[in-house]
């Protein structure tokens, strides 16, 4: 059928076109870059059909609250809790610990559907630690259910005689309302915010439902009808080949999307209706496994990328994508399909019973979260190793790094004789700096000089920075970079100063593989949105350095190759599940290098023609051979994926500090 009651092939049709999109996004990014915007054109369409259902049912006077509710659980929870349950029992057999505690926390909320929620305390959708998430596509089912908590009620007061002739403006304008809280939230930076929270996403659902109010007659005739469908299509198509996860999303930038799905809808709402393509019959039947599908894809996609321990093959991802289609079709005929009919009667009692299985989820994630990853699980020989994350690690981190608050005036001093003043070694720098410090110490230790940490978590080793997390919150560094130059213009004995960081993290550099990395935006003190170079920064910070201490000389240790897995980690699930140990061994360095490189020649530029400063490069020993080592003689040199090991820091770290002590004392031309 074609008309505005009755069954829709061509919607179902452009269901099939936005999971397409989703899920092949998912699977090859750099081919599809925005195809995120499937979710968007889902909302339309839900907007759509569940307005029409609700407005028809006001209008005739057969609304039923639980009747409407016992609908959506029928038609949402089956197949939801199916595979969330099936996710979780994966991911007790693949995950580690670390990541399981926290797939807990996300299925522990996808049972109350505020995994969105969950979202906004991330730095965002695109950023790693939530690509590792392997329910974290199930944010978009807690918008929706969230707004048809509050939709029912709101079109229960347009639907009031006094202003039932104008709902459908004023549908539109509180789309108008959503689409401007959206557009200010990621003008001003909160584009997690934007892209997760009901309020600014609640316009795309209302560009289908004025549609369904009737703002606009259905089309008069086929020409228009198929003008309509061409220029929709053409603004999904422009939308899915522009945008990419750089883009300042959702806002305005999501209009094309959503009102190219809006034409669709409306090109099929009249007599002849146009988007022939969408009413064939395959694009149909992918469509009315589009649910199905989009649940199973995202977990198999990020669960085999850990089992695997590598960025997956294309024809991986091209298996993965067949399977969760294979199990799409079984999903939606022995899970969906039996329950999306049956009585109405007693809707509340029915709907009871039909949400109880939504405890199961909670239940679960919560054990696994509380439970920390349930790590008594694993073999005794796997959680030593997935406990080398938390062992081998600087001795003084809990004091130096993450207390350095409260650290006292000699708590962070190595080497040092009792009632010693002065140390010959300065550390600065942040997490990295910290990683660094037990090989640093290694190395002064042979010299019989002490060494000072001075180090703080975000901060790099540069003057007058503020480091911003989010649009909400920043780091201050420019207090610890005082407190270290003033211990560098106090201290007489201080020989050396070592700055460490992890720099491409300063500069914004893609690729954003790594899983434990934020993306920050680094600013000068007392100037909001004056972005200085990673160049001009170190520049500054070796001229205060000399200020403050003419003799003392200055190595920069450059950035750590940042890996593409964590060398524990992979061993602790090898040792679980069985394979070879080599796969931990070292990564493709490509990514590595590709990251690391333009920092390094922001180094190289800062350091050019100055005396008394001299930089060594771990990718230069680490990485050769188109290889970035993770271990050395079967024992991992890094504790996560970018962080020395104190292991590895002492082993590699005196080699660095001696070929740098070398370049310093070598007279400058």
């Amino acid at each position: 059928m074609s008309g505005e009651a009755g069954y829709r092939r061509d919607i179902d049709g452009l269901r099939a076109v936005a999971a397409a999109a989703i899920v092949f996004h998912h699977a090859f990014p750099a081919l599809l870059p925005g195809g995120f915007v499937g979710v968007d054109v889902f909302f339309v369409i839900s907007g759509y059909l569940i307005t029409r259902l609700i407005a028809q049912a006001r209008d005739t006077g057969t609304f039923s609250w639980g009747g409407f509710y016992l609908r959506r659980a029928r038609r949402i929870a089956p197949a939801y809790v199916v595979v969330v349950m099936a996710t979780v029992a994966l991911a007790a057999w693949v995950e580690m610990p670390r990541l399981l505690a926290q797939t807990g926390a996300a299925t522990a909320a996808s049972g109350l559907f505020v995994t969105n929620l969950l979202l906004l305390q991330t730095p965002g959708y695109f950023s790693p630690g939530a690509q590792q998430n392997p329910l974290l596509h199930l944010w978009s089912l807690g918008v929706e259910e969230q707004f048809y908590l509050v939709w029912p009620l709101v079109v229960a007061g347009l639907s009031l005689r006094l202003v039932r002739g104008a709902r459908a403006g004023l549908a539109a304008a509180l789309l108008v309302g959503s689409l401007v809280l959206a557009q200010a939230l990621v003008a001003t930076g909160a584009t997690t915010l934007a892209f997760a929270a009901l309020p600014a996403r609640a316009w795309e659902f209302l560009a289908g439902g004025v549609l369904a109010l009737g703002l606009v007659r259905p089309p008069g005739d086929r020409n228009t009808a198929n003008l309509a469908a061409i220029i929709g299509g053409l603004m999904i198509a422009g939308s899915l080949a522009l945008l990419n996860e750089t883009s300042a999303f959702p806002g305005l930038s999501a209009v094309p999307a959503c009102l190219g799905a809006a034409l669709l809808i409306w090109s099929g709402s009249g007599a002849a209706p146009g988007a022939a393509l969408l009413r064939l019959a395959p694009v149909v039947g992918l469509g009315r496994v589009s649910y199905s599908f989009y649940l199973w894809h995202w977990p198999l996609l990020v669960l085999a990328a850990d089992v695997a321990q590598q960025p997956l093959s294309a024809a991986w991802r091209l298996a993965l994508m067949g399977m969760a289609l294979i199990l799409a079709v079984l999903t939606w005929r022995f899970v969906e399909q039996p329950f999306r009919r049956g009585s109405l009667e007693r809707p509340w009692r029915r709907l009871g019973l039909m949400l109880l299985p939504l405890l199961a989820p909670v239940a679960a994630g919560a054990l696994l979260f509380v439970t920390h990853g349930l790590p008594g699980r694993l073999s005794p020989a796997a959680r030593a190793l997935a406990d080398l994350e938390e062992t081998d690690v600087n001795p003084a981190r809990a004091t130096c790094l993450e207390g350095q608050d409260k650290a006292g005036p000699d708590a962070c001093r190595f080497g040092a004789a009792p009632g010693a003043v002065g140390d010959e070694v300065l550390v600065w720098g942040d997490s990295h700096a910290d990683a660094l410090t037990p090989g640093v110490v290694e190395w002064a230790r042979r010299r019989g000089w002490s060494v000072r940490e001075a180090a703080r978590s975000g901060c790099p080793p540069m003057v007058g920075l503020k480091i911003r997390l989010s649009a909400s919150f920043a780091l201050d560094c420019a207090p610890t970079a005082e407190a270290a130059l003033e211990r560098i213009g106090s201290d007489k004995r201080l020989k050396l100063v070592v700055l460490s960081g992890r720099w491409p993290l300063y500069r914004g550099a893609p690729p954003f593989y790594d899983v434990n990395s934020p993306r920050v935006s680094v600013e000068a003190v007392g100037k909001p949105g004056f972005k200085p170079s990673m160049t001009a920064s170190l520049r500054a910070t070796l001229e205060a350095i000399v200020r403050r201490n003419p003799n003392v000389r200055v190595l920069i240790v450059g950035p750590f190759p940042e890996l593409t897995l964590g060398a524990p980690e992979c061993l602790a699930q090898v040792k679980q599940l069985g394979g070879r140990a080599e796969v931990c061994a070292d990564v493709d360095a490509e990514l590595p290098l590709s990251r690391a490189g333009p920092a390094e020649d922001e180094i190289r530029a800062a350091i050019q023609d100055r005396g008394g400063v001299a930089a060594v490069f771990p990718s230069e020993t680490l990485c050769r051979g188109g290889r970035c080592l993770a271990m050395m003689d079967g024992r991992p040199i890094y504790f996560d994926d970018d962080h020395l090991s104190a292991s590895g820091a002492r082993r590699l770290a005196p080699g660095w500090l001696d070929a740098g002590w070398a370049a310093l004392e070598t007279p400058h031309p």
